[in-house]
């Protein structure tokens, strides 16, 4: 059998194949989508180099620093790589605006440099670009939400379900906003309609419960959150509610268990030491109290509650040890060791 033999054509046209970007684009897109972040970086980095206005390969790289920002350890590193990023996905708009993912991922890096006014900017490009797009407008809604623009929030999250009804997650967030006004009917009202659209969004249920704990309504409130335990029973966030319910009511044995519960799905949750502090030491366990404010110290040794901590655990050790009083350090420098 004869070998094959190729006309000069077409060698020719596969000598160009071999010298373009396509290759190196191909081998680091197929090492990216295989997890491979650091070994495509050097493809991705030759595509863009021989062709600089080549769209995939510079999304493709910004993927890629992206997803190494994630992995770094080191702040300084991860800066570096955000930083490159951001260049590759700026590149891309500029190539062509109509890619409306591209404003999905400068706005999160840009979230990530805690520059919101930067996230807010890239949002508004691309809602100009897709005007309809729901999860562009729920993301920038978030923003202001975050920077506490209240007002701007509600309008953005109001186009989010009237450009998608199904958008439970900007009903929810409704629901709080409007807790926050005090308009608890226009909150009851946006809870039920998440819950509405998806009858297991547990999120809304338990804002809802915890609404109804804080008006005082403790029969509804405890209806629904006993709801949102069978359908979520190991959900940190069922048992921490019906622990505020509990205290709230009074029920500190109640309210113990309750946190406790939580703590043991999720030991990592200060603020729930701190309520099972508060519990334990209304029903004068306070060896229980101490350790809970223990844990509540270790989490957040600076935290919201830690100066009342602080005062829980010297008074469980002067009352367990009065003669500690006569050792204690001046003001402002009292050390306790558990």
């Amino acid at each position: 059998m004869s070998p094959m033999v190729q006309s000069p054509a077409y060698q020719q046209a596969s000598d160009l194949i071999a010298s373009s970007e396509y290759l190196p684009l191909s081998r680091g897109s197929a090492l990216l989508s295989r997890g491979k972040t650091a070994e495509s970086l050097n493809d991705l980095i030759m595509t863009v180099e021989q062709n600089p206005v080549n769209i995939l390969g510079l999304y493709h790289l910004g993927n890629a620093y992206f997803e190494l920002s994630q992995e770094a350890d080191i702040p300084e590193q991860r800066a570096v790589f955000l930083e490159q990023a951001q260049q590759a996905y700026e590149r891309v708009a500029n190539l062509n605006d109509d890619l409306t993912l591209i404003y999905f991922r400068l706005g999160k890096i840009a979230l990530l440099k805690n520059n919101t006014e930067a996230a807010k900017r890239y949002y508004q490009r691309g809602i100009e670009t897709d005007p309809r797009n729901a999860a562009l407008i729920f993301n920038l809604a978030r923003v202001y939400d975050q920077t506490g623009e209240r007002q701007q929030a509600i309008r953005y999250y109001l186009q989010t379900v009237a450009q998608d009804p199904q958008f439970v997650f900007a009903y929810n967030n409704l629901g709080l906003l409007y807790e926050d006004e005090k308009s608890f009917n226009k909150a009851e009202k946006a809870y039920h309609q998440a819950l509405k659209k998806d009858a297991r969004y547990n999120l809304a249920r338990l804002n809802l419960g915890n609404m109804y704990a804080v008006q005082g309504d403790y029969r509804r409130a405890e209806t629904v959150l006993n709801q949102a335990q069978a359908l979520e029973p190991e959900n940190e966030w069922v048992y921490y509610y019906l622990g505020n319910l509990r205290l709230r009511q009074g029920a500190y044995d109640q309210a113990v268990a309750a946190y406790t519960r939580a703590l043991e799905i999720n030991p990592q949750h200060s603020t729930t030491y701190y309520l099972l502090a508060v519990s334990l030491s209304r029903l004068k366990r306070m060896d229980e109290a101490l350790q809970a404010s223990l844990g509540y110290m270790r989490l957040e040794p600076e935290g919201e509650y830690a100066k009342e901590m602080k005062s829980l655990i010297m008074t469980v050790k002067l009352s367990q040890n009065p003669g500690l009083r006569y050792q204690l350090l001046p003001l402002g420098s009292v050390q306790v060791q558990p």
